[in-house]
């Protein structure tokens, strides 16, 4: 399963990124492994992210356009923030009438859901190409960094469970078909976190899925993990290896001292969100898993890097 999962698409096109992005690190007055960029302001934190949408997930145009919604509203929440707007960017030429309007329409309804505006954008309709990338501007009075997990740190898991599996995607899907305050309710809880400053790290769990979007959040803190697989939540009917690599609608990595455990879980408790401890941060680049009476290793960051930003 390990292997497998060492293998999974979503993980190793984030190898990439550092080809891309190193030459850029030094301009950023906040870490590269974060959800979202951060530019210190009177009272606070401008937030600023981005996101393409994987052309596959434009085969079903309604829930692409909801997803290009989420995963922006996601990354600012991680952060410990509120969005303010979003821009959308649409390569437009390969899209029919049929798939726009429904493209359309998904995004509607997701910026409804999360009370988010569309503040503007770019149109382009050439050649044949369907490419989407939607931006997001947020802002936050404290941080929760990416970056911030410590040795000694407790490793946590969130998620809304009470959703369904989309049937051609590994994706987790609880906002669809839910009622939009229910889902801002559950992600106000990352921004009460950060203000209260009982975190020391937070990332959603993305396209590398769970045990991927640790590899990540590890890489960029310097640290290593020890992880209960038995610990972690499944919805009834998932599998463990499907879930392992599904993006949540609703799904956050969480690392906190120990003493603040019982608070955190207090503020998910109260928004019914589905939580646990699912391990600990120590000292290295190893990720070791433990599943049932067996253990093993996932990954090593300094020996097979995740996204090649921090060269060991």
């Amino acid at each position: 399963m390990l292997r497998e999962l060492r293998e999974y698409e979503g993980l190793k096109r984030k190898a990439s990124i550092g080809q891309w992005a190193r030459s850029f690190i030094d301009t950023s007055p906040f870490s590269p492994g974060d959800d979202a960029g951060a530019v210190a302001v009177d009272g606070g934190y401008v937030l600023l992210s981005g996101e393409g949408i994987w052309p596959e997930l434009l085969e079903d145009p309604f829930f692409a356009g909801f997803c290009a919604v989420t995963v922006n509203v996601n990354d600012v929440y991680a952060m410990g923030g509120r969005p303010l707007g979003l821009v959308a960017v649409i390569f437009s030429g390969g899209f029919s009438r049929g798939r726009r309007d429904e493209f359309i329409a998904g995004m509607k309804k997701g910026l409804e859901h999360y009370n988010v505006p569309l503040l503007g954008g770019h149109t382009s309709p050439w050649d044949d190409v369907s490419l989407v990338a939607v931006s997001i501007a947020g802002f936050a009075k404290e941080l929760l960094r990416g970056d911030g997990g410590a040795p000694g740190d407790a490793l946590m898991v969130a998620y809304d469970l009470e959703g369904r599996r989309h049937p051609s995607f590994y994706a987790w899907d609880t906002v669809t078909r839910a009622e939009g305050g229910r889902t801002v309710l559950k992600l106000e809880v990352l921004r009460e976190l950060a203000e209260r400053k009982l975190c020391s790290s937070c990332r959603d769990i993305s396209n590398p899925g769970l045990l991927g979007t640790l590899a990540m959040m590890l890489e960029s803190a310097g640290a290593a993990a020890r992880v209960s697989l038995d610990d972690i939540p499944v919805p009834a009917g998932v599998g463990l290896e499907w879930w392992l690599k599904a993006y949540p609608s609703y799904g956050f990595l969480l690392t906190a001292p120990p003493e603040n455990v019982g608070s955190v879980g207090a503020a998910f408790d109260a928004a019914c969100v589905d939580w646990t401890r699912i391990g600990e941060v120590g000292e290295g680049s190893e990720i070791l898993v433990r599943l049932g009476r067996k253990s093993a290793l996932f990954l090593d960051w300094k020996k097979d890097p995740v996204t090649g930003l921090f060269p060991g």
